[in-house]
């Protein structure tokens, strides 16, 4: 194999790389990525498109899935390729207005799994950009290991895949998940500014009005002295964004209470945290099992509070309508979202610390358990092994790859041996 052919496998090898990593990490997380299109919707003024954001999520995170499986495999070198680059030559200079201008803080081209600015973001698309040009233009050098029709139902799988998983995780919770509130977290540890990390910085300026003309003076310039000048305002510019802790919006505003954010993260004991960012739009399906996990804990004296942005009125009429007596506090619809990808949800803690996260379908029946938390696997970290998840989505896709291999060489022996076979007749 010469070194232009090298080159070029190894480049494409590399672009589905990054595009099977961008789609997978979409795909498990279907949820957030439709938050992050809907930010994009918003910022420019789409709103017509806002109901379908979640289908633009799945799709974007099974196009580029199939995209980067395909390059890997070998499947339609010439229409992959071209694909690839057409791709690119859209997103590269979007990538490149959005660091301009800024109307969104990060693309969320790789979900929560990495975080990129919108810089980074155009970089990373150059350097993609680069490796797609020689892939397309010499796409006759890439290899390729299954024939025309073997192929097809093997790209047919490739887009199938991502969309199976992103079905999985609307109607359950995400396989992985890399925010903040993850399980196994201490919350107040992801809450604090480090020692030594950078702060804001503001400038003030000072607004005086002299002869009917306004002028802004810095601190040091401001004519305090001076009575011909008549003061108007102050107002403070940043200048230099400081370090912002990964969980920096999250406060519970009891109704009666006031703040009990400390109180919830400080308590040494089990609190019940009943998420649902929005309680007209909830699964009321899940309504038994969460009303089982109130008297639970009110029956082994933990404490169950109800998380939402919906008003009081709602609340109260949610109260009323169900027969239930939640404590609802306020608190912002975004940082719910974050919390987790459930409307409701319920996230067990304990000393600050994520023990479990249970989705609106997968909340267990807590009126068949008797023994304290402590004395359950519930009440225990259930931490989730990354490993293990990509391990077992790597061999959930590849068995049927490999059978569709093996159908094509299968194929390829047998169409060999009636070759031989004729050849050998003829003689």
């Amino acid at each position: 194999m010469d070194t232009k052919k090298i080159t070029i496998n190894i480049s494409r090898i590399l672009l589905g790389m990054c595009f099977v990593f961008s789609g997978f990490v979409k795909a498990i997380d279907p949820s957030g990525s439709a938050y992050k299109i809907s930010d994009y919707i918003e910022a420019f003024h789409l709103t017509f498109f806002s109901d379908l954001s979640w289908i633009f999520a799945v799709l974007l995170a099974a196009f580029e899935f199939f995209l980067g499986t395909s390059l890997i495999l070998g499947i339609w070198k010439k229409l992959i390729s071209t694909l690839s680059l057409m791709f690119l030559l859209v997103m590269t200079p979007f990538t490149l207005y959005l660091a301009i201008k800024n109307p969104v803080s990060d693309c969320g081209c790789f979900g929560d799994a990495l975080i990129l600015t919108n810089w980074q973001t155009f970089y990373k698309n150059i350097v993609l950009l680069l490796l797609a040009f020689p892939v397309f233009h010499w796409s006759g050098l890439c290899y390729k290991l299954l024939g025309w029709y073997t192929a097809r139902w093997t790209a047919y799988w490739c887009l199938i895949f991502p969309v199976l998983l992103s079905t999985f995780s609307y109607f359950h919770l995400p396989l992985l998940d890399f925010r903040p509130y993850q399980i196994g977290n201490r919350l107040a540890d992801f809450m604090s500014v480090p020692d030594g990390a950078p702060l804001d910085s503001f400038d003030t300026r000072f607004i005086y009005e002299k002869n009917g003309v306004q002028q802004e003076f810095s601190v040091e310039e401001a004519p305090l002295n001076d009575v011909s000048w008549t003061f108007v305002d102050r107002k403070e510019v940043q200048i230099r964004k400081g370090y912002t802790p990964p969980i920096h919006d999250f406060v519970l505003e009891h109704p009666m209470m006031g703040d009990i954010t400390e109180d919830v993260l400080n308590d040494t004991s089990y609190t019940f945290l009943l998420v649902s960012p929005n309680l007209e739009t909830s699964n009321r399906s899940a309504n038994v099992n969460i009303e089982s996990a109130r008297q639970y804990a009110d029956n082994h004296g933990y404490k169950f509070y109800g998380l939402t942005s919906s008003g009081i009125d709602v609340t109260d009429e949610w109260n009323y309508e169900y027969d239930s007596d939640i404590e609802y506090c306020s608190v912002d619809e975004r940082t719910l979202q974050t919390m987790i990808r459930s409307n409701p949800g319920i996230i067990l803690l304990k000393d600050g610390v994520v023990l479990q996260k249970w989705g609106s379908r997968d909340i267990p029946d807590f009126s068949k358990a008797k023994q304290p938390l402590d004395e359950l696997s519930w009440g225990k970290v259930g931490k989730v092994s990354t490993f293990r998840v990509i391990f077992n989505s790597f061999i959930l896709f590849m068995i049927p790859v490999l059978l569709f291999f093996l159908l094509h060489r299968g194929y390829r022996f047998h169409f060999h041996l009636k070759k031989i076979k004729k050849q050998i007749n003829i003689t």
